[in-house]
């Protein structure tokens, strides 16, 4: 059945174009790369190879309705002669099972008398990747254009279904609690310029369950427990500012999240990063930043830390090098409100013909008393890329942290990889 209905999507996707449609266009990527890691955390090695071929195509009727959409042909890690078998599947670049022909987007978009209306499976991004980073929404979008280049998006996330979500022990009080299972988000996000060469994000955002979710606890067998999608009634609150001046360029953002009453984010915590880069010479570049979250707040994995191991790893391109144990991020719950993670880093970029080479250092103090933890991390990074063709490159990276006092044991990682668009 599985092989079935890979053949009737890829079909769907792929066939001939049905005679309104005015406009289709095709496009795609594929990668590949081999990796080693060792974990300071657990100290083992470990190595693999893992590759990804996604399929998208836009297609536009006579009427202006767009449809897109983005398959995921194979995602997975290269797992020898028992390979597909579900039990042995891993799980790279997303965190799901892609052996079969997968969705990986998928929307409607429309113009409308208040703007362009998207509905379906959507990418999600916010704040240079600090608050989200390519995530994937079900989602309703109404792109709105307020003048002078301002611009008004409101939006509704089903962020998660009772009729999906599974308890081991259904709870045996409270007939709201499968609805507080159901998870929404509403948010109004603003872009627009400020000056010239300046521009601004802000979002205004609200977590709510569908149950009355008035309460953080319930009961499973007469035990206390957590019920409900986590951060019902919390509020996210994301501004950003990013410009130019001259060969400056810089980006100031953060968030505020809390005030929920889920077991997630219903603590006040909040994270502030500041990231900027000058051009030295046509060939180099210098960038440095700062960040700082405190009581445990979101700080999205896709997050640019300039280390290979610590985020750099956005929801749906996921890196095998990145050290889980080195995140920054927490809940924002009441066990991390005195939680902080500070980083400051620098990094400089030269590029010669066709190759580009990054070095990157940095520190990063993790202070969470929720864990009995206050150490410091050094670390450093090293990348070569090649651009083979137009639509390849060729790219290495390493890198390594100091985690012998955090994590027990030093932490590094290497890849080697190969990208292509089409």
């Amino acid at each position: 059945m599985k092989k079935v209905t890979s053949a009737l999507a890829l079909a769907a996707l792929v066939g001939s174009p049905a005679a309104f449609a005015i406009d289709v266009n095709f496009g795609g990527d594929a990668d590949f790369g081999v990796y080693g890691t060792r974990d300071g955390a657990s100290n083992n090695l470990g190595t693999g190879a893992e590759q990804r071929i996604r399929l998208a195509t836009s297609v536009e009727t006579d009427g202006g309705v767009e449809v897109h959409a983005r398959l995921n042909l194979f995602n997975d890690r290269w797992t020898g002669d028992n390979s597909g078998v579900s039990t042995q599947d891993d799980t790279p670049y997303s965190l799901r099972d892609h052996r079969n022909v997968e969705l990986d987007y998928g929307y409607v978009s429309m113009r409308t008398a208040l703007g362009q209306l998207n509905i379906g499976r959507q990418q999600a991004n916010w704040n240079n990747n600090f608050t989200t980073s390519d995530d994937r929404r079900d989602r309703v979008s109404l792109v709105t254009p307020l003048g002078g280049g301002h611009t008004m998006i409101t939006v509704y996330d089903r962020r998660q279904d009772a009729t999906t979500q599974s308890l081991d022990n259904p709870p045996v009080e409270g007939s709201d609690s499968d609805r507080q299972l159901d998870g929404h988000l509403g948010f109004f996000a603003f872009i627009g310029p400020l000056a010239e060469n300046v521009s601004y994000g802000l979002l205004l955002a609200q977590f709510e369950a569908g149950g009355s979710g008035a309460t953080t606890e319930g009961e499973i067998d007469g035990e206390a427990a957590d019920l409900g999608y986590g951060p019902r009634g919390a509020t996210l609150i994301a501004p950003y500012v990013e410009g130019e001046a001259g060969d400056l360029d810089y980006r100031i953002g953060g968030h505020y999240f809390g005030n929920g009453h889920g077991p997630a984010f219903n603590e006040d915590s909040f994270g502030i990063y500041a990231q900027s880069g000058f051009q030295l010479t046509p060939e180099f570049k210098m960038e440095g930043q700062v960040m700082y979250a405190d009581g445990g707040t979101l700080v999205a994995g896709g997050y640019d830390s300039y280390s290979s191991l610590i985020h750099n790893s956005p929801d749906h391109d996921l890196t095998a090098t990145r050290i889980a144990g080195l995140d920054m991020g927490g809940l924002g719950n009441t066990d991390q409100e005195d939680d902080s993670v500070t980083l400051i880093a620098t990094r400089g970029t030269y590029e010669m013909m066709d190759w580009t080479f990054m070095g990157a250092l940095g520190w990063v103090n993790y202070d969470r008393p929720s864990e009995d933890v206050d150490e410091d991390v050094v670390f450093a990074d090293l990348q070569a890329h090649y651009q083979l063709t137009e639509s390849t490159t060729v790219y290495g990276t390493f890198g390594y942290a100091d985690t012998e006092d955090f994590l027990g044991n030093n932490s590094h990682a290497s890849s080697l990889n190969v990208s292509v668009q089409f």
